[in-house]
């Protein structure tokens, strides 16, 4: 099975959420060719959540909740991520700030 390098995935789903009407920008560029993904949504009420990009069992990509599976603060989302970071300084992280919480990955 082929695979989307991360650099293409990223720049089809920052296309996706302009077209779509969702605010997402691209906050930190990763690895083109195998950067790991990170999706910080911003419902716009306070409420955030982290989403990454994980291989399931069956070989299939899904968003998964990284920080809890119920919403959170802003300031839970930044420390995990600085943690993301000091891990791996190859990761791309995009923020989206909308109040139906769309993630811009699942059009595509």
């Amino acid at each position: 099975m082929t695979r989307l390098k991360s650099g293409m995935l990223v720049s089809a789903a920052l296309r996706h959420a302009s077209n779509a009407m969702i605010d997402c920008v691209l906050v930190r560029r990763g690895d083109a060719d195998a950067g790991a993904i990170f999706l910080h949504i911003d419902r716009l009420d306070g409420h955030h959540q982290l989403l990454g990009r994980v291989l399931d069992f069956d070989g299939q990509y899904r968003w998964q909740a990284l920080t809890n599976p119920q919403w959170t603060d802003a300031d839970t989302i930044a420390k995990r991520l600085d943690a993301e970071l000091q891990a791996d300084p190859d990761i791309f992280v995009l923020a989206v700030a909308d109040a139906n919480a769309r993630n811009p990955f699942d059009g595509l």
